[in-house]
């Protein structure tokens, strides 16, 4: 396939406009750059059916002109993947154009058609070839698929693969929509698409692999640390990306992280590596495995333990102890409970009512612990969000949180149409446990809303 070679010359473009009229019924008004017609409805991928013939302007510069002239210039250029919109010859430059914007030397402005005055030999159109690579990937999408079904534009890059949540609609083009996705994305190795909700007791969703290597194992890189898990038997989120690195703001050497919900250690890690005791649990035996290994990839030694329990057994049984410990020695530094199960993390607060006894919690209160609740809201348009949050976490503890128990509530990311992610950030002070009024009395929870 040839990109960009000259195939003919042609002294007017007027005919242009005719020419692609029927492409741009299809793909849009006015683009003139459009894959050929007959892609529509392709399911199976066939790269030298994108080859499409465009009659490009062009100006004919001396060599010398272009870098004085290239703020002139840019606007005008064609700029398609793969192509080099000016291209050296001797002490010449031919300068390609954008159709779309230049059919005719009139159709650069007057002031600019002055400013390139004496300074370019000729202008006219050249046949060009313009093929699969050259196309971007929301090009290649839109004219394969029906005109009434939206190209996929969203995606995310883990390692080597692209993960995709398709709709229904996308389905029947599945196998050529992961092509497509693999051969236009950096990087990428393999495609798999989300097929349903995340597991609830391991906490990975099933995925099918739509092209590309059938391996799932991978790396990824976030914020100096780096991860490996096999991406089908774990939990892995990079959208939450700024909030692993956000909660490590919370603590400081010599604080304590108990991971309930660890995955592969997204918080746990980081938190280590700033000198945090890290006791990091979770019940997938795989994210155990890689949990394990990714503590020994980020070097971290003495500070850092894993378990591979239920959350509910971690907090009544390792989490207690830990903090009982610490207090009888008197350690300083604060004990951070952080629970990423946004579906029913606020489900195991039921642990707190007989977690420790009175004599204990005589202990505790002086310096309490912070928990930091992950849960998923149901939330219109112009609803507090956090209130929501907030809410959802008073009604599971049946009480309250007082003004001064609430460290922060954030509102972390959209999830779904009507449906946020929340993080609550509580101390653990007396009357979170043993309450002072009920809180559907003081906030009168809507709980249709939750």
């Amino acid at each position: 396939m040839a990109v960009g070679k000259f195939f003919s010359v042609v002294q007017h473009s007027s005919c242009l406009r005719n020419r692609y009229c029927f492409c741009a019924t299809i793909m849009t008004s006015t683009s003139l750059l459009v894959p050929p017609v007959s892609v529509r409805g392709m399911t199976c991928l066939d790269r030298d059916a994108f080859t499409t013939v465009v009659n490009v302007p062009t100006l004919k510069l001396c060599d010398t002109a272009i870098s004085k002239n290239m703020h002139i210039l840019k606007k005008y250029l064609l700029k398609v993947c793969s192509f080099k919109p000016i291209q050296r010859t001797d002490d010449r430059a031919i300068v390609y154009l954008n159709p779309n914007i230049v059919a005719k030397l009139e159709d650069i402005t007057e002031n600019d058609r002055k400013l390139l005055a004496g300074q370019y030999e000729c202008f006219g159109t050249t046949s060009v070839t313009i093929g699969y690579d050259n196309w971007r990937r929301d090009e290649v999408l839109r004219a394969i698929l029906p005109g009434d079904i939206p190209a996929p534009t969203a995606y995310s890059l883990i390692g080597h693969i692209v993960q995709l949540n398709l709709r229904d609609v996308h389905l029947p083009f599945k196998a050529i929509i992961g092509q497509v996705f693999l051969d236009k994305t950096a990087s990428a190795r393999t495609v798999v698409n989300k097929v349903n909700t995340i597991d609830t007791t391991f906490r990975y969703f099933a995925m099918e692999i739509l092209a590309g290597e059938r391996n799932t194992v991978t790396t990824a890189k976030e914020h100096g640390c780096t991860y490996q898990f096999d991406f089908a038997q774990v939990y892995w989120n990079p959208r939450l990306s700024t909030e692993h690195t956000h909660m490590t703001t919370f603590m400081t050497p010599g604080d304590v992280l108990y991971d309930v919900f660890a995955g592969v250690g997204p918080f746990a890690v980081p938190a280590a590596r700033k000198k945090v005791q890290v006791l990091a649990n979770d019940l997938n035996p795989e994210s155990y495995k890689w949990l394990q290994k990714n503590a020994a990839i980020n070097k971290l030694k003495d500070n850092f333990k894993a378990f591979n329990m239920d959350g509910r057994e971690f907090l009544r049984n390792i989490v207690k102890e830990d903090i009982l410990s610490r207090r009888a020695r008197s350690l300083p530094g604060i004990e951070h409970i952080v629970m990423n199960l946004p579906a029913s993390a606020v489900e195991f607060l039921d642990v707190l009512p007989d977690w420790f006894t009175q004599e204990e919690l005589e202990k505790v209160y002086h310096k309490p612990p912070m928990f930091h609740i992950y849960c998923f809201v149901k939330a219109n348009k112009g609803d507090d969000v956090c209130r929501l949050g907030r809410s959802l976490v008073e009604e599971k503890l049946g009480y309250a949180l007082s003004v001064d128990s609430i460290v922060d509530i954030q509102n972390i990311r959209d999830v779904s149409p009507k449906k946020e992610m929340v993080r609550v950030s509580f101390l653990l002070k007396e009357s979170t446990i043993k309450g002072e009024e009920p809180a559907t009395k003081r906030l009168k929870v809507d709980s249709n809303k939750i």
